[in-house]
């Protein structure tokens, strides 16, 4: 005989209401955190992807948030419309956005050449 174990799986289908996620975060270490709210306080992020959020004296890999406050922290990639306080960051929206204008740009330069040394050469 077949027999289930624990109660069964239930639907991930269905719709829940309105559910809002408070993290706090202090003293840790972890690789990734989604939530609508977080309030980091020295620890290691590997991906924090929130609405809003406050990071301090933190370090994290990537910050993706709509609102994100944050004093003394380090990270690698940083994706937010609002940004507030310290933060040393090696990749965030506006320099994307100047290095893939920059790519194009060089894109269709090198294609002038190119159309330029056939016409000149063929």
């Amino acid at each position: 005989m077949a027999n289930d174990n624990g109660t069964g799986a239930q639907d991930s289908s269905e719709e829940y209401g309105e559910v809002t996620t408070r993290l706090s975060l202090d003293r840790s270490a972890i690789r990734r955190v989604q939530a609508d709210e977080v309030d980091i306080s020295k620890s290691a992020v590997g991906v924090a992807s929130f609405d809003r959020g406050t990071i301090r004296q933190s370090s994290a890999g990537a910050v993706i948030g709509r609102s994100v406050a944050m004093d003394e922290v380090k990270t690698g990639i940083l994706i937010s419309p609002v940004v507030r306080g310290d933060v040393h960051t090696l990749l965030d929206m506006r320099s994307a956005v100047a290095i893939g204008f920059g790519m194009v740009l060089g894109k269709v330069f090198l294609a002038g050449i190119r159309a330029a040394v056939r016409r000149v050469t063929g």
